[in-house]
């Protein structure tokens, strides 16, 4: 009897597995992005309007609208200066084009509670804001008409894009932004913000949207060398990492040249007087001195409960998917209900999800232990706290998150770097994959396959990398080697020799020291490789003010003392008379001193604050900035 029962609850089990096999494998997903290029022009028709062209083709716009109406991922990107047009030339669209429009724009999906299925990526930070910006101002300028995908009212609209708004200023208030330093995504965030400040018309929006840009705006400052924003960063990528991109034509503008930046995302920067850089930015960005920079931004998962952002809401699904939090196995039942609820499996970005809804799983809360055994790569997607340090000169700037996530798999994350002046920057990383490897990210330049136990004080980093001996489950590549970029032909002049390389750039030093021989990948000048499954990388940082001449400064480091343990995995530097210990996922030490790498929200000599202060005060050279987010008062 008994033996019949446990057959019969086998056969029980093996339908349902077998029904929910059937079922999952029956999930579609839709394009991330067209199959051919879709050509936009929203940004050039919009430049075109404010440079007072009376011969506009409209017919320029067909692309977009294609785009955004197919849903395609990064159609909210289109949105932000077709939503200028609309509110600042809508007497200038032609009828036909202004009915195609609002027809794609009453029909769009705002964000991932609405009808509908498509890939956009709907939750990371910039996206948030982003939808959120469009869904308020296309449902203030169209108030009292109903949606009818949706079934709501603009008004509705307007108010629910609302609430998120809010929700978004206050995290970036809080705990500052999670894709902290993104020379990539700072762009996106600002464009959302600038058309709030212009067009919401809702003090409590623009007041909290300009102190968010302001301390955006601060953290570029901060990071930069110069006009070159390029740091640490919770996203970063290849370009990114090696040098300025898409936010040099802005720090140019705003402490450089002065001349404007042309079509694109962040344009209404140009034209808007709701929105001024408070001076006090500009003197930080031209700061000359030897200066500490330590900062934390955004929340570890171990901090999601006690913060308040670990339930099923809206609201904690915008904190923990915003970090890239998805199969971790304390957010895993909370993504797959998100999805479940919001029919995403069809979503590209999130389709792999489909493994975990086996009805099993769900009704004996098994996808947590599921993912703890599978252990996949994906845990390390997630952008947690990053304590930021910089070391800034006039010559240089050293840069590392602190102890961050050691021995991890890391998506789009940047750890640690060094700017040469303000001509490049140079970086090593444990490659995920090889580089003829075709994967966006993490890749040969991209991200890492284990991160490194990373940490510095003033100009000194100091590295250890333990890759694993045996692959993980889910692991594409794991590669017995770490490398460098170090690009010759940028260099003044450069000294190779065996664990050694030396650079000179101007009056700009560096050197970087590893645990067995140094050479250029064949074919490249540019890509130092380090074989090695344990290794260390030594950066120091130096100039002709602080060494003397680039000889007196290789002399000195090449007589500077090394000891690695590799059994205890411990590594200890003596430079300039300072002695610099770090072991492996503990303790790092200088002249014996345990040295504290979980900082405060701010702490420069310009702002000191706890997170969620009440209040902020950012001064240099007689100028200042006072904000009181709650109460809506913002002094420069």
């Amino acid at each position: 009897m008994r033996y019949k029962i446990l057959l019969s609850i086998i056969i029980v089990l093996l339908v349902i597995i077998g029904v929910d096999f059937i079922r999952i494998s029956q999930y579609e997903t839709y394009p991330v992005e067209p199959k051919q290029t879709i050509k936009t022009n929203e940004s050039e028709i919009y430049w075109d309007l404010v440079n007072g062209d009376t011969n506009v083709d409209w017919e320029r716009l067909n692309g977009t609208l294609e785009y955004i109406e197919s849903e395609y991922d990064c159609a909210d990107f289109r949105l932000v200066n077709l939503i200028r047009i609309i509110y600042e030339f809508e007497n200038k669209i032609p009828p036909a084009y202004k009915k195609k429009t609002e027809d794609i724009l009453f029909n769009f999906r705002y964000w991932l509670d609405e009808p509908g299925e498509n890939s956009m990526c709907y939750w990371s930070e910039n996206h948030q804001i982003l939808f959120a910006s469009a869904e308020y101002l296309i449902g203030k300028k169209y108030a009292n008409t109903i949606f009818p995908n949706s079934g709501l009212t603009g008004r509705e609209h307007k108010e629910k894009a609302k609430v998120r708004i809010l929700d978004w200023l206050m995290m970036r208030w809080n705990y500052g932004f999670t894709e902290f330093y993104s020379e990539v995504y700072y762009k996106e965030d600002i464009a959302a913000l600038i058309n709030l400040i212009d067009f919401a018309e809702d003090k409590e929006i623009t007041e909290k949207s300009k102190m968010i840009l302001d301390l955006l705006f601060y953290d570029v400052a901060t990071q930069s060398y110069k006009n070159m924003f390029v740091s640490v960063s919770g996203r970063a990528y290849e370009g990114n990492r090696k040098g300025p991109r898409s936010l040099r034509g802005l720090t140019e503008y705003y402490w450089g040249n002065g001349k404007e930046i042309g079509a694109g995302m962040m344009y209404g920067l140009m034209l808007t007087d709701k929105y001024e850089l408070p001076p006090v930015i500009k003197e930080i960005a031209l700061d000359s001195s030897n200066v500490v920079i330590k900062q934390s931004n955004g929340l570890d998962i171990s901090e999601l409960q006690v913060e308040g952002y670990y339930e099923k809401d809206t609201r904690s699904l915008m904190m923990q998917w915003g970090m890239e939090a998805f199969v971790n196995p304390s957010v895993v039942r909370n993504s797959l209900s998100h999805i479940r609820s919001n029919r995403m499996f069809s979503n590209d970005f999130l389709s792999e999800f489909k493994v975990l809804d086996f009805s099993i799983l769900r009704f004996l809360h098994l996808e947590p232990f599921v993912v703890k055994l599978i252990n996949p790569q994906y845990n390390g997607t997630a952008i947690q706290k990053g304590n930021t340090y910089t070391y800034k000169t006039k010559d240089y700037s050293l840069y590392t998150v602190q102890n961050y996530q050691v021995g991890d798999y890391a998506d789009q994350h940047h750890i640690s770097g060094m700017n040469i002046g303000n001509h490049f920057a140079i970086y090593h990383c444990h490659p995920a994959v090889e580089k003829d490897v075709k994967i966006h990210s993490p890749n040969y330049w991209v991200g890492y396959g284990h991160l490194p136990h990373s940490v510095q004080e003033k100009n000194v980093n100091l590295s250890i990398y333990n890759i694993p001996s045996k692959k993980g489950m889910m692991e594409k590549e794991l590669l017995n080697y770490t490398h460098a970029y170090f690009p010759e032909e940028k260099f003044d002049t450069i000294l190779l020799a065996g664990n050694y390389v030396f650079g000179k750039k101007g009056e700009a030093y560096c050197a970087l020291i590893g645990t067995n021989g140094f050479k250029y990948r064949e074919g490249t000048k540019d890509d130092i490789i380090q074989k090695g499954r344990i290794t260390f990388w030594i950066t120091e940082a130096g100039s002709k003010t602080q060494d003397g001449s680039f000889e007196d400064f290789v002399n000195r480091i090449r007589n500077n003392k090394i000891q690695f343990e590799e059994n205890n995995l411990e590594l200890y530097y003596y430079s300039n008379g300072n002695k610099y210990e770090l072991k492996y996922n503990s303790n790092f030490n200088v002249n014996g001193k345990n040295i504290n790498t979980n900082y405060h929200h701010f702490d420069s000599p310009y702002v000191k604050s706890e997170r969620k202060a009440e209040t902020l005060k950012i001064n240099m050279n007689g100028k200042s900035l006072f904000l009181d987010f709650e109460n809506l008062v913002r002094e420069y």
